[in-house]
């Protein structure tokens, strides 16, 4: 998988994340683009949404990254990237 650059730091958090990195699908009129959160399951919608244009719904889906693609992706805790498909 290939990252795009857009990706969202919250202060405070300058470690890399040691967790699970949930999928989560945003969708717009048929469109449907991938993003990587390195969040909470709970809040991963929710951060991914404060990055979305109006009109667009994020939804947490049941996939997350593997531990290879998350040592490879060097996410921040509480960040998200999105990606270019789903894993």
């Amino acid at each position: 998988m290939v990252l795009y650059t857009a990706e969202k730091k919250f202060a405070g958090m300058h470690n890399a994340f040691a967790g699970r990195i949930y999928v989560v699908a945003a969708t717009k009129d048929g469109q449907t683009e991938f993003w990587a959160a390195a969040t909470r399951r709970g809040s991963a919608a929710a951060a991914v949404q404060q990055l979305l244009p109006l009109g667009w719904t994020a939804v947490v889906t049941g996939w997350h990254l593997a531990p290879g693609k998350v040592a490879e992706f060097n996410m921040r805790a509480n960040s998200v990237r999105k990606i270019k498909q789903a894993p």
